[in-house]
């Protein structure tokens, strides 16, 4: 009789389970951006100092100190006018992320980046798979921000999946470059968006 009823209770969980998920990936993503800012908690730490809202002279006057420091510089193979920082200790092969903010009303609300294997990365076992950059980006981002990205399929064949991580006002996507050779990084103030909507 136990077996039945544990049998039972189960089966109802997967079927409430079941019913729940009927809601398009959309809906489903929208939901949790939604329960994530009616918590009203703020994370606006991005990385190396940076942060949403940070004012423009302040990022400005920070890079500066950090290319003196010799951690930043110009250029990079995202983009030549962005910002790099060589990630030498960060991930498992040596790697840089490049990126540049978007300001809006004088502070970031947005941060747009790419990581790569470095030119010189030499792989201990001489193999390199197409997706290795991938998990080695996801587990830089489960360090930095914690566990809880979320693989949402992409509706269109030929368009790479993205990985979703929304916490408070904060989201990240994850998502490879058209070439295959970076990983793409956005990071976007949620809170900030919403101001522009209301």
């Amino acid at each position: 009789m136990m077996k039945l009823i544990k049998l039972m209770a189960g089966f109802l969980l997967t079927l409430m389970f079941l019913m729940g998920c009927e809601d398009s990936p959309e809906e489903q993503y929208l939901k949790w951006e939604k329960q994530e800012l009616a918590t009203g908690l703020r994370y606006d730490s991005l990385f190396m100092g940076i942060y949403f809202q940070m004012p423009q002279k302040k990022f400005r006057e920070h890079c500066y100190q950090l290319n003196l420091d010799g951690k930043f510089k110009q250029g990079g193979k995202k983009n030549t006018i962005w910002v790099e920082y060589k990630m030498e200790e960060e991930m498992d092969y040596p790697a840089a992320i490049n990126f540049y903010p978007t300001f809006e009303n004088d502070v970031i609300t947005e941060m747009n980046a790419a990581i790569y294997y470095d030119d010189h990365a030499v792989f201990r076992d001489g193999i390199f798979e197409s997706d290795s950059l991938l998990m080695d980006v996801l587990n830089l981002m489960d360090e930095w921000y914690g566990k809880g990205f979320v693989l949402i399929k992409s509706p269109v064949f030929y368009q790479e999946d993205v990985y979703v991580k929304v916490t408070g006002n904060r989201r990240i996507t994850v998502y490879p470059d058209l070439g295959g050779q970076k990983i793409n990084v956005w990071y976007v103030d949620l809170l900030s968006k919403k101001e522009d909507e209301g």
